[in-house]
């Protein structure tokens, strides 16, 4: 066997292990992440598949003990104690005040956007593209001992998050990034490949 093949075999199980092992995590230790770190994922989120080069992705990181992400925080808790199901008083504060110190603690904070296209056609392509940014971003992530929780939950819903970021308002939100080291490495299990696939 070549060296140049038994380097693809090695490069191949490395991604193939990469992509069985990396979990969606929010449950982070105190250490900060740094900005290099930051840096090599949103690089490997730009070459994420766009056949038609549109590069509609968008990123909006906020950092650590920044007034933005100060003022996010406070929104996605102001929305929440609006909004949290069954409340009662103090599930209301509960739940609010969990949301605005789970972004301000997370090491790290995302936010990812795709920009509409021309048409529905485009649109949908974009967002799915953008969608697999995230997930190249993810993978670089977890290569670098890094984990990332990606959400569309509260972090996503108030309406006017776009004006505060300082994004498009016709953008598409994708969802928001917590990123930090891991404090446990959480399990996972998927049906066998036959039980999804047909063969024609």
């Amino acid at each position: 066997m070549s060296s140049q093949t038994n380097t693809h075999s090695l490069l191949a199980s490395n991604v193939i292990d990469a992509i069985r092992t990396r979990r969606t995590v929010r449950e982070f230790t105190g250490e900060p992440v740094p900005r290099d770190v930051i840096e090599t994922m949103l690089e490997a989120a730009r070459w994420a598949p766009n056949h038609r080069q549109t590069e509609p992705w968008r990123f909006f990181v906020l950092e650590k003990d920044g007034e933005t992400r100060r003022q996010v925080a406070q929104l996605i808790a102001d929305w929440t104690f609006e909004n949290v199901k069954n409340p009662t008083p103090e599930r209301r504060i509960q739940s609010a005040e969990q949301a605005r110190t789970e972004i301000l603690e997370s090491p790290a904070f995302m936010y990812v956007y795709a920009v509409p296209g021309p048409n529905e056609e485009v649109t949908r392509e974009n967002y799915a593209a953008t969608c697999c940014a995230v997930q190249n971003m993810s993978l670089a992530a977890h290569a670098l001992g890094v984990a990332v929780g990606w959400s569309t939950g509260k972090p996503v819903k108030p309406e006017n998050l776009a004006e505060m970021l300082g994004a498009d308002p016709s953008w598409d939100v994708v969802g928001a990034l917590y990123i930090g080291y891991p404090s446990q490495e959480p399990s996972a299990h998927r049906k066998p490949v036959e039980d999804v696939t047909t063969w024609l």
